[in-house]
Order: C-alpha cells, then sequence, then structure tokens
C-alpha cells in the first residue's frame, strides 16, 4: 500500500495517536518538531507563543502514543532540561477509509485542522514575514471544486505529493516557516455524472 513512499515517512496508524490528534496545539506542537528537529519545552513554547507550562499535558500526551520521543538532554543553568523531536519530517496518516472508526476520527481531525488553519491564517496575516505577491508569495486563500475524471485526480494527487515532499525537504531550514493545509473530499449527495 505505501511500497512507493520515501523510507523515512511515519504512518501514523494507532487509534490513540488519532485521539491525540484531535487537538489543534498538539498538532502544532508535533508539525514544528518535524519541521525544526529537538527542542526543549521551553524553545517549543517560544516558537508557538506560548507558556511553556501550558505544554507540558500535551507533550506527555504525544509522549504516551509515540507521536514524540525524547531525543537527549541538556544543561542549561546547571538544570537538565528533556530535548524532544518527531520520529520524522514526513508524518503521514495511515488510517485506511474502510476502517469503521475512520470517518469520525478523520471527520474530528479535520475539525482540528480547519480551527488550526484559522489560526495560523490570522497569524500569518499579523507577521512581518508575510509576501504577498511575486513568486516567493507565501499567503494564499482559495476553495476549488471541481469535478476532475479519475486521470485528472491521479494528476493531483501527484502535486499535492510534490508539494509534502518540498515541505518536508525544507526541515531545518531557516527561513521563516510556512504552513500549509489541504483537506479533499468528494462532495456529498452531488450525482456522479452531469
Amino acid at each position: 500500500m505505501h511500497s512507493d513512499q520515501p523510507d523515512d515517512v511515519y504512518w501514523i496508524n494507532q487509534r490513540g495517536q488519532y485521539d491525540c490528534l484531535t487537538s489543534a496545539r498538539r498538532m502544532d506542537i508535533i508539525d514544528l518538531l518535524a519541521h525544526v528537529g529537538e527542542k526543549s519545552v521551553r524553545e517549543i513554547a517560544a516558537l508557538l507563543g506560548a507558556k511553556p507550562s501550558s505544554l507540558y499535558h500535551h507533550i506527555e500526551l504525544l509522549l504516551g502514543v509515540g507521536l514524540i520521543e525524547v531525543s537527549g538532554t541538556r544543561a542549561i543553568n546547571r538544570r537538565q532540561e528533556k530535548l524532544y523531536k518527531a520520529p520524522s519530517a514526513a508524518l503521514k496518516y495511515g488510517l485506511a477509509l474502510d476502517d469503521p472508526k475512520a470517518l469520525e476520527i478523520y471527520g474530528k481531525i479535520v475539525a482540528a485542522q480547519a480551527r488550526q488553519s484559522a489560526r495560523d491564517f490570522k497569524r500569518g496575516l499579523e507577521s512581518d514575514a508575510i509576501v504577498g505577491d511575486g513568486p516567493a508569495k507565501n499567503v494564499w486563500i482559495f476553495r476549488l471544486v471541481g469535478a476532475p475524471d479519475a486521470a485528472t485526480m491521479e494528476k493531483i494527487n501527484l502535486h499535492i505529493e510534490a508539494i509534502a515532499k518540498l515541505f518536508w525537504g525544507s526541515t531545518g531550514q531557516d527561513n521563516p516557516l510556512v504552513v500549509m493545509s489541504a483537506i479533499v473530499a468528494p462532495v456529498a449527495g452531488r450525482n456522479d455524472g452531469p
């Protein structure tokens, strides 16, 4: 099923992992660690604009389901602080849609992702790093509706995979962070034909 994927993709497959990702804050933490590599809670909080004390509960839950791991420790002011990292820069959902719980689980994740996307967009508009025009434009908003045939849908999926690989390939670079959310679904209640 996943044989065409790079070896470093971490497949999210466990029910507890999905339950954990129904929180926009936990999505934020794992996405950040997947991009920047190992960080302490203090550093994660600074990057997210949060208080460290507000993250410990989320960190423990992510650790408990294997979505992040302790990667080491370091001394800061003669105190040891733990460092955390994501299991890979490339994370993908692996729950098959024919699983009886898939629609419920993915529905909750999509709702959390949509909430987080709205927050990300608002913060992005307030950012000094915003580029609104030209080839380096880093802010977009659009909703597309179409009726692609199977061959066109295959091309769309290949392009989405290519975009994901570009994002994963930027891991660790010291450029302004950019977030992109994508949700693709058939429109319910629409006839298959014209």
